[in-house]
């Protein structure tokens, strides 16, 4: 007996689905971008990533609800003790507090 298996091919919005903060922010920032360019130092850029969708992102970073950080994977992340045991989930990533510092390190928002 000859078993068939179903196959998909995915559509073009698929790998942009998988991010889910950005799926869920309003505006679909990109909070991924800034958040990996304040890692890097990289302020001026964060803050441009930031703006880029949403021309007040310096207010968003004090006011959103952060709907971002709700659906944030990090926050499905488990974490586990030194002996490997399921301890809790991490926490989500705090994006708006980054974005609110994305636009106040840059030297835009003076």
């Amino acid at each position: 007996m000859q078993q068939t298996l179903a196959v998909s091919v995915p559509g073009a919005d698929y790998h942009r689905q998988l991010i889910a903060c950005q799926v869920a922010c309003p505006v679909h920032t990109d909070a991924r971008g800034y958040v990996r360019a304040i890692a890097e130092g990289r302020y001026e850029e964060a803050y441009l990533i930031a703006r880029g969708p949403n021309p007040l992102a310096s207010i968003c970073g004090r006011i959103c609800g952060a709907p971002c950080e709700a659906a944030c994977r990090r926050g499905r992340v488990p974490r586990v003790d030194a002996d490997g045991h399921f301890v809790a989930e991490d926490r989500p990533i705090a994006i708006r507090a980054l974005k609110r510092f994305a636009c106040e390190s840059s030297g835009w928002e003076r």
